[in-house]
């Protein structure tokens, strides 16, 4: 029975994180803008006019279920949270917790009756629209780039796979300066790295930290740099559960040895494939390259996949998440074919000799143009998948353009046969009775309804209806 028993604490678990991760996207900052704009008008008019009893009550009722989704608003976001401490100290989410506080003190025991006097209560609420009214302009304000991925956490994750072996090996830090110093053959592989950590790293092997930092910048690209003991070879691996994500790996490569640094945990090393007689060192980072590759197969096929799904939906009834999942394809392979570009062109310059690995001899370089040949087809099919998805949004865009001039269209029209009676009725008057014009209401009505007819007509004629 222990068993079920945890499966459900498990899955009660899950469901409760899926809840909270829901209800903080639904309490996001705009929301919670309006709702302190909300509190901050509840909290002013009190102030400026005199108000029955039963609206005082109204307006401090709604004053507290405002205050009770601040609360739920910033439990929600404090449990989705990646790094609560920092969350905690943010100066907004401190302010959020004044704001939820501040009124719950009115409400202890060890508050005396003298300070909730009509004077007391007035300070009060003066000192709440004094935290709601910052509240108001945050929750206008509008992230003006990405956020930055997070810093690694924790202890670096060192392992070494040796020639011949089935499985890495765990080795400590330590380990791993001692042999980027006096490398001694084998894979040795070392993620979730700080900049401390890098610096360590560069100066045991003998490279800039400079160097290593900008490598593994989220933006790198593939390319390769030569130096008198390392071979630098920068890649981008695609992760295999977000699309949207992808993790930069550098490769210090020598001809029977191979360091590779990744910023995030990333199980890089497994045993490479059989490759003939190559070296250590090239068969190592070719199996490396023949994973990005995989990785960037893998994203071809999952968005070509939900290109015919969006295809499938009928352009008039683009709702309003169709733009945002095509523009983030979107990027997504403007980036991968930018990123298989270089890596194509890299594939190209091994192949043909013009750049080298370590070890890497003119017999050697067969595996290198069906790498190069693969590079360039998935450069091709990523490109082609991208310009469906540019073709989709500009269908869609077009078809809501469409509906929009259609509409603005028809109001011209109802604008233009609504201002024949007005224009009519201005220069008459609206009393007929003794009225210098000898004619009566009905030939008015019946005369402006014949130019009516004919601009409507002249609208039909010209194909606008």
């Amino acid at each position: 029975m222990k068993i079920p028993l945890a499966v459900n604490a498990i899955n009660s678990r899950e469901r409760g994180a899926r809840m909270l991760s829901r209800l903080a996207s639904v309490l996001d900052e705009v929301v919670m803008g309006f709702l302190a704009l909300a509190a901050l008008s509840l909290g002013v008019a009190p102030l400026l006019f005199e108000l029955p009893r039963y609206a005082e009550r109204g307006f401090d009722a709604a004053g507290w279920l405002i205050i009770a989704l601040f609360a739920l608003e910033y439990i929600a976001h404090f449990a989705a949270a990646a790094d609560r401490r920092r969350f905690a100290l943010d100066p907004w989410r401190m302010l959020d917790l004044a704001i939820i506080i501040a009124p719950l003190l009115a409400l202890t025991p060890l508050v005396p009756g003298s300070a909730l006097s009509s004077p007391a209560l007035r300070m009060l609420r003066l000192f709440r629209i004094l935290l709601f009214a910052p509240r108001v302009g945050h929750g206008l304000q509008r992230p003006m780039a990405a956020p930055l991925p997070p810093v690694p956490q924790g202890a670096p994750q060192v392992s070494i796979l040796r020639p011949g072996a089935s499985v890495p090996v765990p080795c400590d830090w330590a380990a791993l300066l001692q042999w980027a110093a006096v490398p001694s053959g084998g894979w040795l592989h070392a993620s979730n790295l700080v900049p401390e950590r890098l610096i360590e790293i560069a100066s045991a092997a003998g490279v800039s930290h400079l160097m290593i930092e900008a490598a593994l910048h989220e933006s790198s690209y593939p390319r390769i740099e030569s130096g008198e003991r390392w071979t630098a070879l920068t890649l981008s691996l695609r992760s295999s559960d977000d699309i949207r994500h992808r993790d930069p790996v550098l490769l210090l490569i020598a001809e029977n040895d191979v360091l590779s640094l990744a910023p995030h945990p990333l199980d890089l090393p497994q045993p490479p494939a059989v490759s003939g007689n190559l070296p250590w060192g090239p068969c190592c980072a070719l199996h490396v390259i023949h994973s990005v590759l995989s990785r960037y197969e893998d994203l071809a096929g999952r968005t070509e996949r939900t290109v015919r799904q969006l295809e499938e939906l009928p352009a008039i009834e683009s709702p309003a998440s169709f733009f945002k999942e095509t523009f983030r394809l979107k990027r997504v392979l403007s980036t991968a074919k930018g990123d298989l570009w270089r890596l194509r062109g890299l594939l190209d310059s091994l192949a043909s000799g013009r750049r080298t690995l370590p070890g890497l001899g003119a017999e050697r370089r067969a595996g290198l143009v069906q790498l190069a040949e693969e590079a360039d087809y998935l450069y091709e099919t990523v490109d082609d998948v991208r310009e469906a998805v540019l073709s989709l949004i500009e269908l869609h865009i077009d078809i809501a353009a469409h509906e929009t001039n259609r509409f603005m269209r028809l109001l011209a029209i109802v604008s233009t046969l609504a201002l024949i009676p007005a224009v009519v009725g201005g220069l008459l008057g609206m009393n007929l009775v003794e009225g210098p014009w000898p004619v009566t209401l009905g030939q008015i009505a019946f005369g402006t309804l014949v130019l009516m007819l004919a601009v409507l007509y002249a609208f039909l004629a010209k194909g606008h209806l």
